[in-house]
């Protein structure tokens, strides 16, 4: 899971997200958006993983797109968690 400074909500996951993937240094190819969730596609130095928010569980987390990203996602999780924990 990832870390926020605050609750995430369906309309701010967007603000959100724009600011992890600045700070991660990473390229939204696609986004995907349903009734309850978001899904975006993103890409680092070419691994391939989705930025996900369910609306229910109020929760955002990475998700590798084949098992060899499993580490990068595992990565990127780790320094967000580890960069929004030196701001609060």
């Amino acid at each position: 899971m990832l870390n926020t400074t605050k609750p995430l909500t369906f309309n701010g996951f967007p603000e959100w997200a724009e600011g992890l993937i600045a700070e991660l240094d990473l390229e939204l190819i696609e986004r995907e958006q349903g009734a309850d969730y978001h899904q975006w596609l993103l890409d680092f130095e070419g691994s391939r993983v989705f930025l996900c928010f369910q609306h229910y569980a109020d929760c955002a987390w990475l998700q590798p797109l084949s098992a060899a990203d499993q580490e990068v996602a595992d990565w990127l999780t780790l320094r967000w968690n580890q960069s929004s924990a030196a701001v609060n």
